[in-house]
């Protein structure tokens, strides 16, 4: 494959890391919306969002795209980058790459008609994602937690592929861990690799048993109804995607802390994340 004129535009610190890679090997990179971490892109032409569009053959955009339906996700960005007409028009013609471009085709109609390609959405990228988003999580509860993993209870609802990395890994660390899920089949991959599972109405019952709870499942799961059940001294994580699965403002109320933990690969290891999406990427654009 001939090497592209990328931009890297939007998005955290593994977007940094991501446009740094690219450089790195001889490739011209544009990026825009990383000013609170300037002095961390090395070899890249930092300038404004439809400058870099422009600039570029192939657009590399944050996963999520936008959090607020309006502004591209740019949290080093000392302005906001509008999800308007010009910024869509400027990525027509484009190979632009988004992580859950669905959240981008909601934005308006004329985004729904771009040709977006999803690196979410290639199952490799997003098995090594959740591996190390369970890292993440794991350092989550670390620094949030006022005891040792070994010897904790904890109770993990949902069984997608975080909790499948995740779980065991707690367990292998000593910890009493139980998954809560609602098919019978999930459940029995719990107990297949020696750990209790539970169904939803038994983990609430059996909830006050746990001092951590971690979430992964992007709906109501840890609702009011759960507030009674929890202990006082519970650590609740939320790892959902936005909306979430945890009532963070319930939790709130009852004085339980509940932490909603966004972008843990790009929070804690932001270098493994970027090499994540830079071989999706890749490999998409060599299969053509």
């Amino acid at each position: 494959m001939e090497k592209s004129i990328f931009a890297v535009v939007g998005g955290d610190s593994r977007q940094i890391a991501l446009a740094n890679m690219l450089a790195a090997e001889g490739i011209t990179v544009y990026c825009s919306g990383f000013e609170h971490a300037a002095d961390t892109l090395l070899g890249v032409a930092s300038t404004d969002p439809l400058t870099a569009v422009l600039m570029a053959e192939t657009v590399i955009l944050p996963m999520p795209p936008t959090r607020d339906g309006e502004t591209l996700n740019a949290p080093l960005s000392t302005y906001r980058i509008d999800l308007n007409d010009e910024f869509c028009a400027a990525l027509r013609g484009k190979t632009v790459f988004v992580g859950i471009a669905s959240k981008l085709r909601e934005v308006s109609p004329g985004y729904a008609q771009l040709n977006l390609l999803d690196y979410y959405a290639n199952e490799s990228f997003l098995l090594r994602n959740a591996q190390a988003t369970a890292e993440g999580a794991l350092a989550e509860i670390i620094t949030n937690y006022p005891r040792t993993v070994c010897g904790s209870r904890v109770l993990v609802t949902g069984c997608g592929r975080i909790t499948r990395f995740l779980a065991p890994m707690l367990a292998r660390l000593g910890a009493n861990v139980a998954v809560a899920a609602r098919k019978p089949a999930d459940r029995s991959w719990a107990m297949s690799v020696g750990l209790e599972a539970f169904s939803f109405p038994k983990a609430m019952r059996k909830a006050r048993e746990f001092g951590i709870v971690i979430n992964t499942v992007p709906a109501a799961v840890i609702d009011a109804k759960w507030m009674d059940a929890l202990s006082p001294d519970v650590l609740v994580i939320d790892l959902a995607s936005l909306p979430g699965g945890v009532d963070v403002d319930a939790c709130a109320k009852r004085n339980i802390k509940a932490i909603r933990a966004l972008g843990l690969p790009g929070k804690y290891s932001p270098e493994t994340a970027a090499e994540i999406v830079k071989e999706t990427v890749m490999l998409i654009l060599e299969e053509g």
